[in-house]
């Protein structure tokens, strides 16, 4: 059990860095462009990634993947360190909220992956930069990673509980 943990807790951490990198990169993200207009000539018009709902809820999926690893992560830590769970209940959570989040996570990528790839299409990127574009696609890709952290980690979670609790009796 001892090395599942291990490896439990790197994913845990993998996962931690990799959604806050992807919140970073979003919150930070923004492009300028200047637009033709016919009444005031050239325009400069500034976006940022709050202008799109998709990039919103994958910033808050990505924000509460952030808070969950970070939690989850301590848990890791002292189950690594000790070898025990804290509470039968604690691994009961451990099992169910890890498959939720890992889904919500994964969600989040995914509007974020379909989004940039929509402005992409756009002839001459009409809306946004392909800078701003490349920053958002950066960011959806972390949140992918978080999610196949997360999702790999609810398999070791699954296996430690069946391993402790299921065959106990």
């Amino acid at each position: 059990m001892g090395c599942l943990a291990i490896v439990n807790l790197l994913l845990r951490l993998v996962s931690f860095v990799s959604l806050a990198t992807c919140v970073t990169i979003l919150t930070t993200s923004s492009s300028n462009m200047s637009v033709a207009s016919i009444f005031h000539g050239e325009v400069e018009v500034k976006y940022h990634f709050t202008d799109f709902y998709a990039y919103r809820y994958m910033l808050a999926c990505s924000g509460t993947g952030f808070i969950y690893s970070l939690i989850q992560t301590a848990i890791a830590i002292i189950q690594a360190k000790t070898g025990d769970c804290i509470s039968d209940k604690l691994t009961h959570f451990d099992v169910y909220a890890d498959k939720i989040m890992s889904m919500i996570v994964g969600t989040g990528a995914a509007a974020g992956f379909g989004l940039t790839v929509d402005l992409s299409r756009l002839p001459n990127h009409a809306m946004v930069t392909v800078d701003f574009l490349n920053k958002e696609n950066a960011a959806a890709s972390f949140c992918l990673a978080g999610f196949v952290c997360n999702m790999i980690s609810s398999f070791i979670s699954f296996k430690l509980f069946k391993d402790d609790y299921m065959y106990d009796c």
